[in-house]
């Protein structure tokens, strides 16, 4: 079960508070021990060490350059244990640090796998020209390990050495080549790109039909291309079948120009590759015609979770055409009115937020339905509806679940679904004022098992909506007694302590303001902005604060016995 991240919750949004970030401090005293314990003879120490520095300049620790040296020489010892040599190559590579590059070169030819495969990448991001002969070679090295040589494909690559463009390309022809070299082969040379790259691709793509191997190498090689040429070839692997190469075909087409394939999009969506249904939708998107609409809109029935969200957000997009918005709602109902649960999500997403509101009905008759996501997601279209005429039904409906939940006779495998649910209609209630729900949201406030963590903070957000303006003693005292439960054995929940605080802000309740003022020293936190906001609501004081708080850290696997003054990262 797994709701839409699209259903939102609009009690977090008004107000909203901006995000809170944290930096870590480093002790002055952390690296001296470090290179010291470098410097010691125990390879466990220096390993230790080493991966330490890595892991501290990755968290934002500065001036760890005087590091490199100590490294270096550890990384030069042969006679060391290799899982030394391997943190200290890696801790230099994270580092940056390009004066070890003669090392690191003199270790790609001699040393091991592992470490080649630390040193080379790094070489080649470096660009570092005396290993490109190396490299090359190894292409037309028949007895090279397979690792090596992909390897060194990928550094290839990674320098864009146009030489090494027609060796790669003997090997992506070669069918006696293992079929992953061959594959890692064209993805270099499409990287690199040059005429022979398409020639290469039109070749293979004229081979006949049945050959998916060809298929998917000459479809590699083109990744980079859009000649007239490279089309050709494109099609000629598109149009061969249902296979993985005909959908990266398809794809590749979209990229360069979406009316290339707008003949084949139909054909497509009825694929059994996600992948090439996608491919699919996004053309009838592009199309963007009234027969692209049809063909789109019972794809939100899609059995693929992603597929389906997107098809919904490309109707929506669509739907931003006037001449096009009444034909996307018209077959958007279509899709509503049909039992497959998958549909009515989307579909409800998607009319929701049209601002459809003639689907209310429609809404109200699946908050039972069988599905959790539809449950929810009808229950937030209804709030974002804001049909006044829907209140009295959600109320009922809302009363019903509430009691059930209280005498322990609903399902218990909607459990959350019911929190998540009431939580929708709460906050429905709190926007439109609906002074008749008051009682019932009252039940959410006290701390209890029976409500859980969402339904409970809507309830408390929506009563000050719906008590706003005016002083309410008894509900202000409520809310303060919420507020204050911050270190009790079982804590409230942060988000019941901030609607509170935001509540009492929008009571006028001035006698709480003292609860206010003490808990506001919880900023940036967001019960500590909820206080701030509703002092200068209440009263029109401003609370200075920094969004960004200091953390300092000595989880480490040596500390010094006595810290120094922390330093900031920037």
């Amino acid at each position: 079960m797994g709701f839409d991240d699209r259903v939102d919750n609009i009690m977090y949004q008004d107000p909203s508070f901006p995000e809170v970030t944290e930096h870590l401090e480093f002790h002055e005293g952390l690296k001296p021990l470090w290179l010291e314990s470098l410097a010691r003879p125990e390879a466990e120490l220096q390993r230790m060490a080493a991966d330490t520095i890595a892991l501290a300049h990755r968290a934002g620790m500065k001036n760890l350059e005087d590091t490199a040296a100590p490294l270096i020489a550890i990384l030069r010892k042969e006679q060391l244990e290799p899982s030394v040599r391997r943190a200290a190559a890696h801790t230099l590579v994270v580092l940056d640090a390009r004066q070890a590059a003669e090392h690191f070169a003199e270790i790609a030819m001699t040393g091991s796998q592992e470490l080649a495969m630390i040193v080379e990448p790094a070489l080649a991001s470096w660009n570092y020209e005396p290993m490109l002969e190396m490299w090359r070679q190894r292409l037309t090295d028949s007895d090279c390990e397979r690792v090596k040589l992909q390897l060194a494909m990928r550094c290839l690559g990674e320098v864009k050495d146009s030489a090494a463009v027609p060796l790669l390309l003997d090997i992506v022809t070669d069918s006696n080549a293992e079929g992953p070299v061959r594959h890692s082969a064209a993805r270099v040379a499409a990287i690199v790109g040059g005429p022979g790259v398409v020639v290469t691709a039109g070749e293979l793509s004229a081979e006949p039909v049945g050959q998916p191997t060809a298929s998917l190498l000459a479809v590699t090689l083109l990744e980079e291309q859009s000649s007239p040429e490279a089309i050709d070839a494109l099609k000629r692997i598109s149009g061969g079948g249902t296979g993985v190469a005909s959908g990266l075909a398809l794809r590749e087409l979209y990229e360069i120009d979406p009316k290339l394939i707008y003949d084949d999009a139909a054909a497509a969506i009825r694929s059994t590759d996600v992948n090439v249904r996608r491919v699919g939708c996004e053309t009838l998107a592009h199309r963007a015609d009234v027969d692209s609409i049809a063909l789109l809109a019972p794809l939100l029935s899609d059995s693929n979770p992603s597929l389906r969200r997107d098809v919904s957000n490309l109707l929506l997009r669509l739907a931003e055409q006037i001449s096009l918005r009444d034909v996307v709602i018209q077959h958007t109902v279509e899709v509503a009115s049909r039992d497959d649960w998958r549909g009515l999500e989307q579909s409800l997403i998607v009319l929701a937020m049209l601002d459809h509101e003639a689907v209310a009905d429609r809404l109200l008759e699946l908050l039972t339905h069988r599905r959790p996501e539809v449950r929810v997601t009808a229950a937030w279209g209804l709030r974002k509806l804001a049909v006044a005429e829907t209140l009295p039904a959600m109320l009922l409906h809302a009363n019903q679940e509430t009691d059930k939940v209280a005498a322990g006779t609903h399902e218990l495998r909607y459990a959350i679904t019911i929190d998540m649910q009431l939580s929708q209609l709460f906050q429905a209630f709190g926007q439109l004022e609906y002074k008749p729900a008051d009682p019932l949201m009252r039940k959410f406030i006290p701390k209890t098992l029976f409500y859980g963590g969402s339904s409970r903070p809507a309830a408390v957000w929506a009563l000050g909506k719906v008590n706003a303006g005016g002083v309410n003693e008894e509900l202000s005292a409520l809310f303060a007694q919420r507020l204050k439960d911050g270190l009790s054995p079982m804590p409230e929940f942060e988000d019941v302590r901030r609607m509170s605080a935001v509540g009492l802000g929008r009571m006028e309740a001035k006698p709480q303001l003292k609860s206010l003022r003490t808990f506001v020293t919880e900023v940036p936190s967001s019960v500590g902005q909820a206080c701030a906001w509703s002092i200068e609501h209440l009263t029109g004081e401003t609370t200075e604060f920094s969004l960004e708080y200091a953390v300092s850290t000595m989880d480490w696997f040596l500390i010094p016995k006595d810290p120094a003054k922390p330093t900031e990262t920037d």
